[in-house]
């Protein structure tokens, strides 16, 4: 009776139709569980969520920088099939640049009510080229486990507040440890076992801090993290793991999951947006209707739940005010199946943006660039003397001035000097 008793107040408590329904994303699984453990973290997280949204409003989101960030994969294998090469892991990161620059060739399809809100993140990723001993690489690891596989989440974890999951980022446990997580986004890609609640395709832990990014924005409203009060406090746990057959888009075993509509490479562009402090389109909601629970995003239809990998785009789950939009299946925070998804709506840019700046900085660090491309003497003008100070850099008689990076590529030659003359012309 005692047992009986304890399963039904864990079914009452987990009633979510991201257990049931939804195999796709842990993130909001993990933080729920984290909550035992750390009860500090809910108020760390709405107050970063809060202050993105105000840093936003205020203007002082830099829209412009295109944001380059070093990534590194981790594979960490038992079969061969699990041990994805490095083809695979390049087509994952080419889906991740074309999604977070707007340049999927899916991004026609975005509906034309949506259109106004869809935007380019300015959002680049590449796999490290050093290190953190600042040794050459490939950004790619692959490393043998004994373990045939990685639990999502254990019964215990349930009382304890730890995720099983985790053991992955810790060669103690038969993973691999975490490269500094202040200076590169890890991307574990494993075996994620089915666990009691479901298979899930990955999971991400928001910023610890995310709070002091959102205070920054002054939007009316801005994603509630409250709910989930106590991640992290262990640095090396910060990243991205996914399950081994939703990565990328040549994956030889993209069938091993048993689901259809997530091969497109997409589960990694839903959880880098937990990453950078996005919540769900349906906000979460933990039971019942998420009509009532908003995502924080201005920009983002009111939502009743998840898409369940499906893309119904005449459902119109929730009424909103002013304009009774449908649902915006099409976004990458809900969980419509990889073909369906195309954008990230502009407030949720701004989030992501200042999450980096504030909560990640050592992501970007040095990249901070408040120009105007083309504009190399800052007199807000491009013209003749910029495309001299472009030659003279391409020459180089001037030092490099980012500003003048017309394509960004981190250098200046002669396409930068094409561009910034056309920029002159008004062209």
């Amino acid at each position: 009776m005692y047992f009986l008793t304890i399963l039904i107040i864990i079914s009452l408590a987990f009633t979510n139709e991201e257990f049931i329904n939804d195999p796709y994303c842990g993130s909001d699984d993990v933080v729920h569980i984290k909550n035992i453990k750390f009860p500090w973290y809910k108020q760390a997280v709405d107050n970063l969520f809060d202050q993105a949204l105000r840093y936003s409003e205020d203007g002082n989101v830099n829209r412009e920088t295109v944001y380059q960030i070093p990534v590194v994969f981790h594979v960490v294998y038992n079969t061969d099939a699990q041990n994805l090469s490095n083809e695979v892991i390049q087509s994952q990161l080419d889906v991740l640049n074309e999604d977070f620059r707007r340049l999927n060739e899916n991004a026609s399809e975005t509906r034309e009510e949506f259109l106004e809100f869809a935007g380019d993140p300015h959002i680049e990723f590449y796999l490290a080229t050093e290190d953190p001993n600042g040794n050459s690489t490939s950004g790619i690891t692959h490393t043998y486990t004994s373990r045939s596989g990685f639990p999502y989440i254990s019964f215990t974890d349930l009382f304890t507040g730890n995720i099983s999951l985790d053991e992955v980022k810790s060669s103690e446990t038969g993973g691999v440890d975490a490269w500094d997580t202040n200076r590169y986004m890890n991307v574990w890609v494993c075996n994620v076992e089915e666990s009691f609640l479901g298979q899930v395709l990955g999971f991400a832990y928001p910023p610890f801090n995310v709070q002091d990014a959102l205070d920054s924005l002054d939007y009316e409203s801005v994603p509630d993290w409250s709910q989930f009060e106590g991640v992290l406090t262990d640095q090396s746990l910060q990243g991205i793991v996914l399950h081994y057959p939703v990565v990328g888009t040549n994956n030889p075993q993209a069938d091993d999951d048993g689901l259809s509509g997530n091969e497109l490479g997409r589960t990694l562009i839903h959880e880098t947006g937990h990453y950078l402090g996005l919540r769900h389109i349906w906000g979460d909601a933990l039971l019942g209707d998420g009509c009532g629970v908003d995502d924080g995003i201005i920009d983002t239809p009111n939502q009743s739940a998840a898409s369940n990998f499906t893309c119904n785009l005449n459902i119109n789950s929730c009424s909103d005010n002013p304009t009774d939009y449908y649902d915006m299946v099409e976004n990458y925070m809900d969980y419509s199946n990889d073909a369906c998804m195309n954008m990230f709506t502009n407030v949720q840019i701004d989030v992501m943006r200042a999450v980096l700046e504030i909560a990640r900085p050592g992501l970007i660090e040095g990249q901070e660039n408040n120009c105007t491309a083309g504009d190399l003497n800052g007199d807000t003008l491009i013209n003749v003397l910029d495309i001299v100070l472009s030659v003279n850099i391409a020459l180089n008689i001037d030092e490099y001035n980012s500003c003048g990076d017309m394509n960004y590529d981190n250098t200046i030659d002669i396409l930068d000097i094409v561009l910034i003359v056309n920029a002159a012309l008004g062209s």
